[in-house]
């Protein structure tokens, strides 16, 4: 089975390149031009309406993606300008395809070499995934100078100067900075870092053909969510389903002027398939939540303001707790009694994790599978600081496995971690849903599906992609500025609809199949 959603290390890729040459097969020089067809493809989708192009391409197999790419352009009658950085050997393809170019080629020595048309939009095609030092000498010059000028900038795989995975030891001065980025058949491990966005800009992934078999064979901890994927883990909702099958979820919540945390929670929760939720909320707060949330059960705590006790936790399907919590001696006290009596997997989010973080012995309690949802300073407090993003996705990988817990960072693409060490990104969601709230509203999805009985690491990966659509689907009509939490918790079943169909035209192929 193809699997379309594997994150492979450069060198895993370049064994790919090898496996599909050998087995297809196919001459490298051809998989080469397939490739920058497809590439020119996607570009001319996007930038098709610019009529000058010009192409900086290295003296390696991205130079040669470059020459490529450029003759294609210009077959189809756009104004294509090459330059070539100099030095005194090619990569055999990118000689052949040097010399396929009949076009003029400007040898570039220093930065000064490089004259980008105003208007122009920059092709980079100088260094590929295959680069393990920073960038020096001249070529660093280039990539001030590409970086300096206001054209648009366009990456061929990756954005050159830019390593596949880890960048700590890189010269963060000498990445060329792209708008976008069409990257070959799988998306670069530091693509998904906060800290390379500003290189990496816009990107998307080009479908060059390599061979199935070998995607299929070759292993690696890290995937990608799609739609496919999460619809397949989802459910099949029983015909004769009610809701005491479709399971009780508590959410532990809220305290004196704190909460809307526990509204947003439980808004999400109800319009995400839950049977039947009870807020466990402050005594004196009961009339707020009947009232902000009709479907939801009113458990009130003994406490005028806070979470002080819990009773009869056992008849529950899955609790989650900490949205508005506060941190109170008394809420500590809880906590601390609920990690000793609930085994089953909890659901920790925001002053559940800062209790944790102040009194770390409590981690060793927490119950097998549980799901903690930092975001990345949370995480820092609860596990040290990190150096950078790749230091950092190690700590959460270390810190699920030492704790069997499936823990996820929130950001950009939400990362999520399986005590068994995979890692699992994240690529719905938008800008216009980092705004307050937005971790409550997703703690209640992942309540809702683990209430349903969806195993940890799935419940997860559920949740969060569909938030991340909500969102999706929320600025496309009303815009990324207009997204607030409110309306992503309201909208939830926007995104139940398309995974729902998406998953029953899978079981209705399947029994054509049959």
């Amino acid at each position: 089975m193809r699997m379309l959603n594997k994150i492979f290390k450069t060198l895993q890729i370049a064994e790919l390149d090898r496996y599909t040459i050998e087995h297809e097969p196919i001459k490298s020089i051809d998989l080469m031009e397939r490739a920058a067809i497809k590439w020119t493809e996607k570009f001319l989708e996007i930038y098709g309406n610019y009529v000058r192009f010009t192409v900086i391409a290295g003296r390696g197999n991205n130079g040669g993606d470059g020459f490529v790419i450029a003759r294609l352009l210009a077959e189809k009658g756009y104004a294509v300008t090459v330059f070539q950085l100099a030095g005194t050997k090619m990569s055999p393809d990118c000689e052949k395809n040097s010399e396929r170019w009949k076009g003029k080629i400007v040898v570039v020595s220093g930065e000064n070499d490089f004259v980008p048309e105003e208007n122009a939009v920059i092709i980079d095609a100088m260094f590929g995934s295959g680069l393990n030092c920073p960038v020096t000498g001249p070529a660093a010059g280039v990539i001030h100078k590409i970086n300096a000028v206001p054209n648009r900038v366009v990456a061929v795989d990756i954005p050159s100067g830019l390593m596949g995975e880890d960048n700590s030891g890189n010269d963060r001065d000498c990445i060329v900075r792209a708008d976008y980025t069409l990257t070959f058949q799988f998306p670069k491990l530091a693509f998904m870092f906060p800290e390379n966005a500003a290189f990496v800009g816009k990107w998307s992934i080009v479908d060059i053909g390599l061979h199935p078999e070998g995607i299929s064979l070759t292993s690696t901890p890290y995937y990608y969510l799609t739609e496919r994927l999460v619809a397949d883990e989802l459910p099949v909702a029983e015909t004769f389903a009610h809701k005491g099958t479709n399971g009780h979820g508590l959410l532990i919540a809220g305290s004196q002027g704190m909460m809307g945390a526990a509204i947003l929670a439980a808004k999400a929760a109800v319009r995400s398939g839950l049977g039947l939720l009870s807020c466990h909320i402050p005594c004196g707060e009961r009339q707020l939540i009947q009232m902000a949330v009709p479907e939801a059960l009113a458990d009130t705590d003994l406490s005028e303001c806070c979470f002080s006790v819990l009773k009869n936790a056992e008849k529950y399907d899955a609790i989650a707790v900490g949205p508005g919590l506060g941190q109170k001696p008394e809420t500590v006290r809880a906590l601390k009694m609920l990690l000793e009596e609930w085994k089953r997997p909890l659901i920790l989010d925001a002053d559940a994790l800062n209790i944790l973080a102040a009194h770390p012995a409590l981690l060793d309690r927490l119950p097998e599978g549980s799901i903690l949802t930092p975001h990345p300073k949370e995480f820092e407090r609860l596990a040290g600081k990190s150096g950078n993003d790749f230091e950092r996705l190690n700590k959460l990988s270390i810190f699920a496995s030492r704790y069997n817990v499936c823990i996820l960072q929130k950001g950009a693409h939400t990362v999520i971690v399986s005590p068994a060490g995979k890692y699992w990104f994240n690529m719905t969601g938008n800008p216009g849903m980092a705004k307050g709230g937005m971790g409550d509203v997703l703690t209640g999805v992942i309540l809702a599906l683990s209430a349903n009985g969806m195993p940890s690491e799935e419940a997860v990966k559920c949740a969060v992609y569909a938030h991340g659509l909500v969102g999706d689907y929320v600025a496309e009509e009303v815009g990324e500025r207009g997204v607030y939490a409110g309306l992503v918790a309201e909208n939830m079943g926007k995104a139940w609809h398309t995974l729902e169909l998406v998953k029953n035209e899978v079981i209705r192929n399947k029994s054509q199949r049959l």
